[in-house]
C-alpha cells in the first residue's frame, strides 16, 4: 500500500489552488516538523523561506549526516519526505518560518514548532511530536499527572505569536505529542485569535485529563478537530479524547503503527477502518481505567517510577538506550528488582507497549506476569 512519500509522487504536480489542502497534506507538514531546522530557518515570522529552498539548505548543511539521524523513534524517511516535498509543485512554494525548539531536562520539556504559509492563503502551524529523547516521552505521561505541562504552555504562546504576526486563517496540527499540543493551543488561545483557527489536526496524539476536556475552551474546538489514529494505537490511546475520529489502516504492528509512514492512503485521504484492533481497545480499557482512577500522588509516583527505571541506564535518548542495549538491559533489570511486585508489573507492561521491550527477548524478566491491576483489585488493596 502507498505511504506519504508515494502521495507526493502521485499528487506533487497538482497545486493546492487546483486540489484543496487535505488530511494527508497536513500529516506531511507535521512529519517535516520533526527535522532539525536549526540555523537553516529563523525563529521569527518575517523571514520566510520556501520549502524548496529549505530542503536545499538542509541537504547542503555541513552537518547533514547529524540532521539526518532522526533517532530510534522517528522514521529516517522524513529526510526524503522533505526533499521530495521541496521538489514538488504542491509543496515546493510553501513558505516556512518561525522555527523554535527547546529541550529542558530540568522542566522535563521537549518542544518544537514551525509555521508554513500554504499556497491556498492559509497558514499551518505544526507542533513537533515526541522525539527520540526520553524526557519527551516523560512529558507525555506528565499530561496525565499535571494540569499543564511546559510544552503546552509554550504551544499557546507560540500560536498566539504566530497568529498575531501572520494575518491569515490558521490550520494547526501535529503528530504524537504534537497533536496534543495542537489541540491544547487551539483550545486555550484567546478568543479573538481562536476565531481564525479553522482546523486542528491530531495525528495519534495522547489525550487529556477528563476535567480538561470538560472545559468550555475545549468544547468550543471540537467541531474543528480532525483526529486520526492507527488501528493499533497506543500513544493516541493515552488518557481521554473528545470529538469524532478516523481509524487508519497500517502495515506495521504494535507500537510501530505510530509511525505515519506505515499509514495506508489513497489519492487524497487515508484508508480507514471501522474500529481499533482489539489489542488497542484492551490497552485503552486497562491502562486508562486503572491510571485515571489513581489518586494524584499515585499517578505521579507511577510516572516517576517508570522513568526512574529508564533513567537508571544513564541514556538520554532511545537511540542511546538501543546502542548499548546489553548494559541498558542489565541496569533496567537491576532497577526493576528494587520495586514492589505491583509497581514492577505495571512498569514492565508499559515499557513493553511503548518501547518494545518484549521484542528484545529479555529472559530475566520474561517470567514476570505482565498484568495490569483491575479496578476492583485497586479498590480493595
Amino acid at each position: 500500500m502507498a505511504n506519504i512519500i508515494d502521495y507526493i509522487g502521485w499528487r506533487g504536480d497538482i497545486p493546492l489552488s487546483f486540489c484543496p489542502f487535505n488530511d494527508i497534506d497536513a500529516l506531511i507538514l507535521c512529519q517535516i516538523s520533526y527535522l532539525d531546522m536549526g540555523d537553516l530557518l529563523g525563529e521569527g515570522f518575517k523571514e520566510q523561506v520556501t520549502l524548496s529552498e529549505l530542503a536545499e539548505r538542509f541537504q547542503a548543511s555541513k552537518d547533514f549526516s547529524r540532521r539526518s539521524d532522526t533517532g530510534a523513534m522517528i522514521n529516517k524517511l522524513s529526510v526524503q519526505l522533505l526533499i521530495d516535498a521541496g521538489r514538488s509543485e504542491r509543496f515546493g512554494r510553501i513558505k516556512a518560518c518561525g522555527y523554535r525548539t527547546k529541550l529542558d531536562l530540568q522542566r522535563e520539556e521537549q518542544f518544537s514548532a514551525l509555521t508554513f504559509l500554504t499556497g491556498d492563503k492559509y497558514a499551518f502551524t505544526a507542533f513537533r511530536g515526541t522525539d527520540d529523547t526520553i524526557v519527551g516521552w516523560k512529558e507525555d505521561f506528565n499530561m496525565g499527572v499535571l494540569q499543564t505541562v511546559p510544552a503546552q504552555t509554550d504551544a499557546v504562546e507560540y500560536l498566539t505569536e504566530a497568529v498575531n504576526a501572520i494575518h491569515r486563517q490558521f490550520r494547526v496540527g501535529g503528530h504524537s505529542k504534537g497533536g496534543n499540543l495542537a489541540v491544547y493551543a487551539g483550545a486555550m488561545i484567546k478568543p479573538k485569535f481562536k476565531k481564525r483557527i479553522v482546523q486542528i489536526y491530531n495525528n495519534d496524539g495522547p489525550g487529556f485529563r477528563d476535567e480538561a476536556i470538560a472545559l468550555p475552551e475545549f468544547q468550543s474546538v471540537i467541531p474543528k478537530l480532525h483526529s486520526f489514529y492507527p488501528q493499533f494505537s497506543i500513544v493516541g490511546m493515552l488518557f481521554s479524547h473528545a470529538g469524532a475520529y478516523t481509524v487508519v489502516e497500517s502495515e506495521q504492528t504494535g507500537i510501530m503503527q505510530h509511525d505515519p509512514f506505515s499509514w495506508h492512503l489513497a489519492y487524497n485521504g487515508f484508508v480507514s477502518l471501522p474500529g481499533f484492533d482489539e489489542g488497542s481497545e484492551r490497552f485503552h480499557r486497562t491502562f486508562n481505567t486503572w491510571f485515571m482512577v489513581l489518586e494524584e500522588k499515585e499517578r505521579a509516583k507511577f510516572v516517576e517510577t517508570l522513568f526512574s527505571v529508564l533513567q537508571a541506564t544513564d541514556a538520554r535518548t532511545n537511540s542511546e538506550l538501543e546502542s548499548n542495549w546489553l548494559r541498558s538491559s542489565a541496569r533496567i533489570i537491576s532497577a526493576l528488582t528494587k520495586l514492589d511486585a505491583e509497581s514492577r508489573d505495571n512498569v514492565i507492561k508499559t515499557m513493553q507497549l511503548l518501547f518494545g521491550i518484549a521484542k528484545r527477548n529479555l529472559p530475566v524478566i520474561q517470567g514476570i506476569p505482565f498484568v495490569m491491576p483491575s479496578i476492583s483489585k485497586r479498590k480493595n488493596s
